[in-house]
C-alpha cells in the first residue's frame, strides 16, 4: 500500500462550509479526497453547488484530486427501492444526475447502495425494485464512462444488502463491468467477514474501500478504535489492491479537522 491511494473525505466536515474542508485537508497535506455530495457542500440541489465546471476549476487551483462522487443516500428519502412510484422515480433522477456530475467533473466512480424496502414488505418485493433501478443506472453510468462502486451498508441502512451473502447475489444478478464494489469496513467487520473474504469472493470488481476503526461499528479515525489496523493493510498488501482508500469518518464532527489528522497519522505510521 502506498499513502498516495488514502483519501480523505469532506462529510466529517459537513457541519463546517465545504471551503473550510478544502482548506483544512490542505493544512494536512491532503490533496486527495471523497465527495460527500451533501448539506451545504456541492450537491444536485442549488444551481451554484451543482456547477461542476466551477468545483473543476477551483479544485484544479489547489491541486486537489476528487477520488469518488457519493450522494447522500441515508439521510435524504431518496430511495431506488422504495414501493412508491413516485417517489422511486425522483430517486433515480437524483442519481442520474449525479451520475452526470461525476462525468462533468471528471471522476472514475460514483458510490451507490441498493435502496432499502419497507420492513413490513415481503423483501424480494423490494429486492427486485433495487435491481431494476440499479440496471438503469448502470447502463447510463456506462454512457457516461462512469463507473459505479456499489457499497455494502448496515441492515438498518439497506435491508437488502448487507452483508457477504447478500452483495454476492446483488453481484451475480448485475454482472456489468461498470457495476462494481466499495467494501465498506463497518457491516464486514458486523458480519464477522475480512477483506480476504471480499477479495477471494470479488477480485478485481473491488474498486474502493472505506476504511474505518470501530468497537466494530462506528466510523472513528483509524487509532481511536479496537480494530487490527495492521491486519487491515497486510489483507490490502496481500490481495495486491492497487485502488482507492477512503477513511471515511463519521465521528468527531464538531472537530473534522482533527479526525482527519488522527487517520492519516495512523496511516503513515502503519505503511
Amino acid at each position: 500500500m502506498k499513502l498516495e491511494q488514502f483519501a480523505a473525505m469532506n462529510m466529517v466536515y459537513q457541519r463546517f462550509s465545504f471551503q473550510y474542508a478544502l482548506d483544512s485537508m490542505q493544512r494536512l497535506g491532503i490533496d486527495r479526497f471523497e465527495l460527500w455530495a451533501g448539506g451545504s457542500h456541492p450537491n444536485c440541489y442549488v444551481s451554484d453547488l451543482a456547477d461542476m465546471k466551477a468545483l473543476k476549476s477551483e479544485l484544479d487551483r489547489r491541486g486537489m484530486t476528487v477520488t469518488c462522487m457519493t450522494p447522500e443516500q441515508c439521510i435524504y428519502p431518496y430511495n431506488i427501492a422504495t414501493p412508491n412510484a413516485e417517489l422511486r422515480r425522483q430517486s433515480l433522477d437524483y442519481f442520474l444526475k449525479y451520475i452526470d456530475m461525476t462525468a462533468e467533473l471528471g471522476v472514475e466512480k460514483m458510490l451507490c447502495g441498493a435502496g432499502w424496502g419497507d420492513l413490513d414488505e415481503p423483501v424480494e418485493d423490494a429486492w427486485k425494485r433495487s435491481v431494476e433501478s440499479l440496471w438503469v443506472m448502470t447502463k447510463h453510468a456506462e454512457k457516461r464512462g462512469v463507473k459505479l462502486a456499489f457499497e455494502i451498508l448496515q441492515f438498518l441502512e439497506s435491508n437488502l444488502v448487507y452483508n457477504y451473502e447478500t452483495t454476492r447475489r446483488m453481484f451475480d444478478e448485475i454482472d456489468h463491468p461498470n457495476f462494481c464494489l466499495c467494501v465498506d469496513t463497518v457491516p464486514m467487520r458486523v458480519d464477522g467477514k475480512t477483506l480476504d473474504d471480499f477479495f477471494q469472493g470479488f477480485g478485481d470488481r473491488i474498486i474502493h474501500i472505506h476504511l474505518t476503526d470501530g468497537t466494530p461499528t462506528g466510523h472513528l479515525p483509524l487509532g481511536a478504535g479496537n480494530i487490527d489496523v495492521r491486519e487491515q493493510f497486510d489483507a490490502l498488501d496481500r490481495n495486491g489492491y492497487t485502488g482507492d482508500v477512503t477513511l471515511e469518518l463519521g465521528a468527531w464532527m464538531d472537530r473534522p479537522e482533527e479526525s482527519t489528522k488522527l487517520a492519516f497519522d495512523t496511516v503513515k505510521k502503519y505503511l
